[in-house]
């Protein structure tokens, strides 16, 4: 008889958080997969490791075979013997449902296993002749501007081969961006890669399987290479706008080439390359890009190339040293969205187009023009009210692309080594042309879209996805605060106010993971972490980064511990513990009293809110309380001593209460953020508390139920509320629509949330423009609530990971439906309601080996599960569809 195969099926297969992890950065990488299928719980799982698909396919483990773990966690850390570098390696695993049937070996997926320093031959090499400060000698030519802004450099290197290579693997970064190319074909669809790190520690490396791209005979390998982050201009200081560095980029690439017969090559960056300067005259993240397509290079990167006008570049070693090389550890940026521009209308000879959308990125045009005829696109996330571009919350910002035509019959464009955050496009042509064609491209780092979430609300559908969008537009190499003016920081307290609500939008694993690198580079000897990572734009003047306030240095904790939540991994608390346990010795070594009155730096406070203003020391005091409670549960969780975070969270708590609690129930900052966060990270003993929400309620009814919060206290504004005052309260908050709320700027056109409540009103029009950001994700933390209130979908900190999940919806009318999936790290987990008159219906379905603690709001009756009668309102779902009725 055959052996009855399991219903269970393993998906979503990664290796160190990535479905193709382009290297391995760890010794003892994780694997994971999520499960899908009827087949009950996983019981255990078997894995293995090969050098071919077919073998890893059919269970045999060449490499690797875990043999039967009996587990019923989706996942292991590698523990086999070490894998060698410079491999393309295939997995699958079988897993055994609680009945012990298998479900055979899935499909296979593949990593690479990257370089190791001792690995790489290859050299740093740039165009040579470059003065310190990164700018040529004025010539007068197309080249000279007004930003001291680079020509891109076009680098090319012919080889021989004799003979067709079997297997080729291409290990490419730079110092700056880059296009990467083999015999005139582009490799890969990065954009802006290899993003962002602190160059002068570490650079990450991409990896490209170019098996079929080299041929017998002369083959060429070329790079378009532009400033990017490293010397271009990014942030806000215009006295250090750019060079933040370097003066020049530099470039790196290796190929290994495999031949039949265990014959080797291997093609590196060296002085063999040469370069030349081509049609992008510059391309900077804050001036534009200018192209001039008359200079463009026909086959430039093809054997046969005449390269007589070519230079021969430099090797060079970068200031201060050689970082080092890592492999990529997120994915990758990418185009994402095509978006079609609608014409709107004319003004001072400038047509203006609208994409119904704020977005991060760039615009592709097709067009038809005489030579010479110039094509100058500028970019606004706002009109003015007569209907012109208002730029003036760009700063520094130029954002203006020129394209000057060739001649062609139609000519395209599409700029490659720039972007920033726009919604309208005004588009003006100087000589005899037209505009045939027009869209714009949203990128992001590529990170999955795990949740999908959608209401009966219009407003808050429209809410859900100014979420969604101010997340992808600012999700770009680092979490940065905003993408259209001269910013564009990984700023840490937006980032960790709204890392919750990251996680149902997109799978953030990796990027986190790459971050938190970021930031631990960006950590001072004395244990500081920074306002922002990378650190060096921000003040480009200081030898060592600027310490992180209160709730912005606090971020990495935040962001871990949801990180181990969400996730249910506990390598990133063992990597960080050390660091993280830093940053709480800086705070406590400079207040022994237990008031964070001092190492508070740029005490930044709630930052942004409207109405009475929190005393910044009460906050920062109240997250120091929080940080040793997420200390206690991190320490815990992987092993070390959570006693002394304990001990910290009493002693903090007894400060608090003696310096901040006054006469009469009272705090003595008496806002509504001030009680927010002493009820969310639960500051007050349990006598206090309802003084505390009773006093809450009375400050919002004074407001008339508006929101006062800055970026620190309106994460908490829903959960705490009902929580603490009522869940009908929450709702009637979430669907505002007058000044302030989210409402009110979803009334005046947002298509993303705003930086500032008041970034535009009827009565005063835009706010002041040193500081007017259309697309910042901070106050979009309300979608953690959406998520786990409205669809009832949260992480359960008793079964971290998904492994159980807490279900506690809420069931408005005037919300009417609610319909989620998300994709956890176990498994896909969905939750359908409707209300129909009083009668309501609640679906939920989980996936294999996952429970739910369900927690129903009070008051409802005639309810059913399964066609069941409950009587209480708290009880347990295993896995599997659920339908739940009520009536109101």
């Amino acid at each position: 008889m055959n052996e009855m195969k399991s219903a269970l099926a393993p998906l979503r297969l990664a290796v160190a958080h990535l479905d193709e992890a382009p290297g391995l950065n760890d010794e003892a990488p994780v694997f994971s997969w999520a499960l899908g299928g009827t087949g009950g719980a996983q019981s255990a799982f078997r894995l293995v490791v090969a050098l071919t698909a077919e073998d890893a396919a059919s269970g045999h483990g060449t490499l690797y075979d875990s043999g039967r773990r009996e587990t019923s966690f989706p996942g292991m850390s590698y523990d086999g013997p070490p894998l060698r570098s410079g491999l393309k390696l295939f997995w699958s695993v079988c897993v055994f449902d609680d009945a012990g049937h298998a479900s055979g070996f899935c499909p296979p997926a593949f990593f690479f296993t990257g370089l190791r320093a001792e690995d790489w031959q290859a050299d740093w090499i740039a165009r040579y002749f470059v003065l310190p400060a990164g700018r040529d000698v004025p010539q007068g030519n197309r080249y000279d501007n007004r930003f001291q802004a680079r020509p891109a450099d076009y680098l090319r290197c012919a080889v021989q081969l004799a003979g067709t290579p079997v297997r080729a693997t291409a290990y490419v970064t730079a110092l700056g961006v880059y296009e990467f190319y083999i015999n005139g074909a582009r490799i890969g669809d990065h954009v802006l890669a290899p993003g962002w790190t602190d160059y002068h520690r570490r650079v990450e490396y991409q990896t490209y399987d170019v098996t079929g791209h080299f041929a017998d005979g002369e083959n060429v390998v070329g790079a378009i290479l532009g400033e990017g982050w490293y010397s271009g201009r990014i942030g806000h200081n215009q006295r250090r706008a750019g060079n933040h560095y370097g003066g020049r980029p530099g470039f790196c690439c290796q190929i290994v080439l495999e031949f039949e017969g265990d014959r080797r090559e291997v093609i590196v960056s060296n002085g063999d390359w040469q370069t030349v300067q081509g049609p992008i005259l510059y391309s900077d993240f804050l001036a534009g890009e200018a192209y001039d397509a008359r200079l463009e290079i026909n086959g430039w990167a093809e054997a046969g190339f005449d390269t007589a006008l070519w230079q021969p570049v430099e090797v060079f070693t970068p200031d201060p040293k050689a970082p080092q090389l890592d492999a990529q550890r997120a994915e990758p940026i990418r185009a994402v969205a095509r978006l079609p521009a609608h014409h709107l209308h004319a003004r001072d000879g400038m047509a203006i187009y609208d994409l119904k959308q704020n977005i991060a990125g760039y615009c592709a045009l097709r067009l038809r023009a005489e030579a010479g005829s110039t094509f100058r696109l500028s970019f606004a996330e706002r009109l003015k009210d007569d209907g012109t571009l208002y730029l003036d919350n760009m700063r520094y910002a130029v954002n203006e692309d020129i394209y000057i035509a060739k001649g062609a019959d139609e000519e395209c464009f599409t700029p490659r080594f720039t972007f920033r955050g726009f919604q309208y496009v005004g588009v003006r042509i100087e000589g005899p042309g037209e505009l045939v064609g027009l869209e714009g491209v949203a990128i992001q780092t590529d990170t999955p879209v795990s949740g999908t979430i959608s209401t009966g609300n219009p407003m808050v559908n429209q809410l859900i996805s100014n979420i969604f969008w101010g997340q992808r537009d600012n999700f770009l190499a680092v979490p940065t605060d905003c993408p259209q003016r001269d910013e564009r920081y990984g700023w840490t307290a937006d980032a960790q106010v709204f890392w919750k609500t990251a996680g149902y939008f997109m799978d953030i694993d990796a990027f986190l993971k790459k971050w938190m690198e970021d930031l631990i580079d960006g950590q001072s000897p004395e244990g500081a972490f920074p306002d922002v990572a990378p650190t060096k734009p921000l003040n480009p003047y200081r030898l060592t980064p600027q310490p992180g306030a209160p709730g912005w240095g606090d971020g990495p904790i935040i962001m871990a511990w949801h990180h181990y939540l969400r996730y249910g991994d506990d390598t990133l608390l063992v990597r960080a513990y050390d660091n993280l346990a830093a940053w709480m010795d800086y705070i406590a070594d400079a207040n022994p009293d237990g008031i964070r009155r001092n190492r508070n730096n740029n005490n930044y406070g709630d930052w942004l809110n409207v109405g009475p203003k929190t005393d910044p020391f009460l906050v920062a005091s109240a997250y120091w309380i929080h940080l040793a409670d997420l200390m206690a549960g991190i320490a815990d969780a992987i092993g070390r001593d959570a006693l002394r975070w304990q001990a910290l969270g009493t002693t903090l708590r007894a400060a608090f209460l003696e310096a901040y609690w006054v006469a009469p129930g009272r705090l003595s900052s008496d806002t509504q953020t001030a009680y927010l966060l002493a009820l969310a990270f639960d500051v007050l003993p349990p006598r206090l508390k309802r003084f505390a929400a009773a006093r809450l309620e009375q400050l919002f009814a004074a407001a008339d139920w508006h929101l006062q919060t800055g970026f620190l206290g309106v994460r908490h504004v829903c959960p705490v509320v009902a929580d603490f005052i009522s869940e009908e309260r929450a709702v009637d908050l979430l669907l505002k629509d007058s000044y302030p709320s989210w409402g009110f700027s979803i009334r005046h056109g947002a298509t993303t949330i705003w930086e500032r409540w008041d970034g535009w009103t009827p009565e005063n029009g835009f706010q002041s423009p040193a500081m007017n950001s259309f697309n910042h994700y901070a106050y979009g933390a309300v979608g953690e609530w959406i998520w786990a209130r409205l669809a009832g979908i949260d992480w359960l900190e008793t079964a971290p990971g998904y492994r159980g999940v807490l279900m506690r919806p809420v069931f408005d009318r005037r919300i009417g439906h609610v319909e989620a999936v998300y994709a956890a790290r176990t498994g896909a987990v969905k939750s359908a309601w409707k209300l129909s008159g009083d009668a309501g219906e609640w679906h939920v379905t989980l996936p294999p080996g996952v429970f739910a603690q369900v927690e129903l709001p009070a008051g409802l009756d005639a309810v059913r599960c399964d066609g069941v009668v409950l009587t209480g309102r708290a009880f347990r779902l295993e896995s599997g569809a659920h339908s739940i009725s009520f009536s109101l």
